[in-house]
């Protein structure tokens, strides 16, 4: 197997580069070999992926979070040609979750996960959002407060206040939920059902936020998309909803409605912020679409 590994240097508090050549060498020892490139900054890993012929290698390896791996599944309007490896540097890591990737930064371990893995097809979602160029989305897309805490965090980060992980958001994000605006918005459901509601996530990973779980049918691979609707407006709704997702409790709150759906548009009386996978994506109206089986995913089996 030759794999590219495209990595982001600034991924796992700067460590990235260090561990990829460490997996990197360890798949050297077991026969495959390893391409590597360090991305120079934001967006230069989706065009560098753009560059490559579809001969360049046999699986596309990422090193970085969930936003890198959706950087690199957004370069190419046609798709990508092979299927992608995640090897997880970032906070929530919501997708090597549902791959089975290991989570723990263990060189040997990862490479071993890589050796045996398989190509998935799962689903992607097709998006379009005022202000933003993001043409795809992998785990999630929200409208509302967690949109707006995805970019009080992005904020974080380019000021290199970004170190520590959840620990160090917890205050930032507490501001942001209490300062947070929540608009009231119009769900439509492939065109036809519209439901009200003050925040929106459209999920396709399984996972939220890498430690909540908000509907039990959400999977990459589920043949729909999961709508969870926030009915509760208030700061303590806000908390409560968190809470429940936390514990895996959110099924029967009466402040959520989850739904499922292939198409979904949101539209607010005032301009609302969306995110996408943990990115800052412009703001409503937003339309989403899931792409059925469009993307080849590297995941992990059992025998790994």
């Amino acid at each position: 197997m030759h794999l590219y590994l495209v990595v982001n240097p600034a991924a796992g508090r700067r460590n990235a580069v260090p561990y990829a050549e460490s997996v990197a060498t360890r798949l050297e020892e077991r026969g495959h070999r390893v391409t590597r490139y360090v991305t120079k900054g934001p967006g230069d890993g989706a065009v560098h992926a753009s560059s490559l012929g579809p001969d360049a290698c046999d699986v596309l390896g990422v090193v970085g979070g969930d936003g890198t791996l959706a950087e690199l599944v957004d370069s190419r309007h046609d798709g990508l040609p092979w299927p992608i490896a995640l090897v997880p540097m970032g906070t929530a890591n919501l997708v090597a979750r549902e791959l089975g990737m290991p989570l723990a930064r263990d060189a040997t371990a990862t490479a071993a996960a890589l050796d045996a893995g398989v190509a998935w097809p799962v689903d992607v979602m097709s998006l379009a959002a005022q202000g933003s160029p993001r043409g795809r989305a992998i785990a999630n897309v929200g409208v509302g407060p967690d949109a707006e805490i995805v970019r009080t965090i992005a904020d974080l980060r380019a000021g290199n206040q970004g170190s520590g992980g959840y620990v160090h958001w917890i205050r930032p994000i507490l501001d942001t939920l209490r300062k947070a605006k929540t608009p009231a918005l119009r769900i439509e459901l492939d065109g036809r059902k519209a439901l009200r509601g003050h925040a929106c996530i459209v999920q396709n990973a399984s996972n939220y936020g890498g430690v909540f779980a908000l509907s039990r049918t959400a999977g990459l691979a589920s043949g729909a998309l999961d709508v969870v609707i926030v009915r509760g407006r208030t700061p303590r709704d806000l908390l409560a909803i968190g809470i429940g997702g936390l514990l895996k409790r959110l099924g029967g709150n009466h402040l959520v409605k989850i739904v499922r759906a292939d198409r979904v548009r949101v539209v607010a009386e005032q301009p609302a912020a969306v995110q996408a996978d943990g990115d800052p994506a412009g703001t409503t109206d937003l339309e989403v679409e899931r792409l059925p089986g469009a993307l080849r995913l590297w995941k992990k089996t059992a025998s790994a």
